[in-house]
């Protein structure tokens, strides 16, 4: 499975069923220069284009649905991620759609453009990834900060 071609894939879908997004998670830290291994797509959306970003991502084969999971319930920084997956082979995809909670407005609004082989790519800011990995605060998250708070090798 080649992780950039279906993130091309699903970065085209999202353009042209008009769904903003912006990449986070460990392919957002790559872009920033950060090489680390990761295993799916990590976007940020808004909760009101929840449906238009499912039926882009179903285009591109991805309708194995775990549904809305919660993070952090009933905490100030509760989250809500929708979970999707494709199988490729004997493997999974999976792309989680992380429904942009509200103290998460500056970093939606911070996010930046990437080229990505001619293809233009939203990502979620550097300082944003960082904020964003802060509330997550697991122990890849907190390596990922290190990273992010440094200069690229």
């Amino acid at each position: 499975m080649n992780l950039k071609v279906e993130l091309l894939g699903v970065v085209k879908a999202l353009r042209d069923g008009g769904v903003p997004y912006a990449l986070c998670g460990g392919m957002a830290v790559v872009l920033h220069g950060f090489p680390r291994l990761t295993r799916d797509i990590d976007l940020l959306i808004r909760p009101q284009d929840l449906e238009a970003a499912k039926a882009a991502l179903a285009a591109c084969d991805f309708i194995i649905a775990a549904g809305i999971i919660p993070f952090d319930l009933g905490r100030p920084h509760e989250r809500q991620v929708y979970r999707v997956s494709k199988a490729i082979g004997d493997e999974l995809l999976t792309v989680d759609l992380l429904l942009l909670p509200h103290f998460l407005e500056e970093v939606w609004k911070d996010r930046e453009s990437y080229d990505l082989e001619g293809s233009v790519v939203q990502v979620v800011s550097r300082t944003g990834l960082i904020t964003m990995k802060r509330v997550a605060g697991r122990p890849q998250d907190l390596s990922d900060i290190s990273n992010l708070e440094g200069d690229p090798p």
